[in-house]
C-alpha cells in the first residue's frame, strides 16, 4: 500500500478541488460596463430640448436628425439614416430614423433604442420634451461616448437607434405612432436581421429629476430581474420600480415577434403624471442626476444580455 506524507496529502487534495472548480460548468463573473459622463448628458438634453417643435416630419425634426448624427460623428461613430413617407392620420408625412452600429465580441446584437420626436400639442406650440424624447436621446449618446472610451468592446454587437414617430398624432393603431419602431422591426423581419437580435432596450422619459422607472409587466422577466440587481447593486434600487399593466412603447413592434425586450420608462412624471404631454416638460423638471442613475444601470444590463439570456 502507497504511503503518503500529510503535506503531500494536503497538496494532493488542493489539486484536486482545484481540478473539479475548474471542470465544473461556473457562470463567469459579469463584466464591468463603462459609465456615462452625466454632465455631458444634461448638457445634450438641454440642446435637443431646445429644438422646437420637433414632432415627425417638422424643420425641427430634421435638426434633430442632424444634431444626432453630427454628435455621434463628433464621438467618433458612423450614422446612416433611413427616411420615408408614410401615410398618417395627419397626411402624408416624413420620417427618419438614425442608427448606428457599434461591433462587439459577437455577431448578436442588443439593440439600444428612443425616440427622438415631441409630441404635437397646438396649445403648446413650442413643446419642449425636455423629458419625453430629449432625455432619451442624450442617454443614449452619452451611453456611445462612453463605450468609445471603454478600454474593450461590448460583449455583444449594439445597434443605437434613434426613432422618430414614436408618439402618435390621435391614438395609437397599427396606422398611428410608433412609425419608426415599426418600420424598423418589419425591415429586420424581411432581411432576416432580425434573428441575430438578442434583446431590445428601450430608454425613454428617463430624465425626470424626481426619479421613479415603473418597468412594465411586458418586459421580460430575466431583463427586469438583472436590471434591478444592478440597480442594488449600484446603489439606486429605490429608484426602480415594476408596473402591473404593459404599455405601448417602441420595444412593442419588437415584442410581437417575440424579441426580449425591456422598456424603461418613468411613467410618473410628477404627480399623477401631471407633466406627462404638457408645456411642464422642461429642462427645469430633469437632471443630471437622473440621467446618470438610468444610463449607467442600462449600460451595465447591455453588458450583462449575453450571459443573463444563456441561463437556462
Amino acid at each position: 500500500m502507497l504511503h503518503l506524507k500529510p503535506g503531500i496529502i494536503y497538496i494532493f487534495c488542493f489539486c484536486l478541488l482545484l481540478f473539479l472548480a475548474c471542470g465544473k460548468e461556473t457562470a463567469p463573473a459579469i463584466r464591468q460596463a463603462p459609465r456615462i459622463n452625466p454632465d455631458k448628458a444634461f448638457r445634450l438634453l438641454e440642446a435637443g430640448a431646445a429644438i422646437t417643435p420637433r414632432h415627425s416630419g417638422t424643420a425641427g425634426a430634421k435638426k434633430t436628425v442632424e444634431f444626432i448624427s453630427r454628435t455621434i460623428s463628433e464621438i467618433g461613430y458612423e450614422s446612416y439614416q433611413d427616411s420615408w413617407i408614410e401615410n398618417t392620420p395627419a397626411g402624408k408625412i416624413e420620417f427618419c430614423n438614425v442608427i448606428a452600429d457599434i461591433p462587439g465580441n459577437s455577431d448578436k446584437f442588443v439593440l439600444v433604442g428612443c425616440h427622438y420626436d415631441a409630441k404635437k400639442i397646438v396649445s403648446v406650440p413650442d413643446f419642449a420634451g425636455a423629458n419625453d424624447g430629449a432625455s432619451g436621446v442624450a442617454v443614449l449618446l452619452a451611453m456611445m461616448e462612453a463605450v468609445k472610451n471603454y478600454p474593450s468592446s461590448p460583449p455583444a454587437s449594439l445597434k443605437f437607434v434613434f426613432f422618430d414617430g414614436e408618439e402618435c398624432f390621435h391614438e395609437y393603431t397599427t396606422a398611428d405612432g410608433l412609425f419608426g419602431s415599426r418600420r424598423l422591426a418589419a425591415k429586420m423581419t424581411a432581411d432576416g436581421s432580425l434573428k441575430k437580435c438578442s434583446a431590445v432596450v428601450i430608454l425613454d422619459m428617463i430624465g425626470d429629476r424626481d426619479l421613479t422607472v415603473t418597468l412594465p409587466s411586458g418586459s421580460d422577466q430575466r431583463l427586469v430581474t438583472q436590471l434591478l440587481k444592478i440597480a442594488e447593486q449600484q446603489g439606486v434600487r429605490e429608484y426602480f420600480t415594476i408596473m402591473d399593466t404593459d404599455i405601448i412603447d417602441d420595444h412593442t413592434p419588437f415584442q410581437k415577434r417575440n424579441i426580449p425586450v425591456i422598456d424603461i420608462i418613468d411613467f410618473q412624471f410628477g404627480k399623477g403624471n401631471r407633466y406627462w404631454h404638457t408645456s411642464a416638460d422642461t429642462v427645469e423638471k430633469t437632471s443630471p442626476e437622473s440621467l446618470k442613475i438610468t444610463g449607467n444601470a442600462a449600460l451595465q444590463l447591455i453588458w450583462d444580455i449575453p450571459y443573463v439570456l444563456e441561463q437556462k
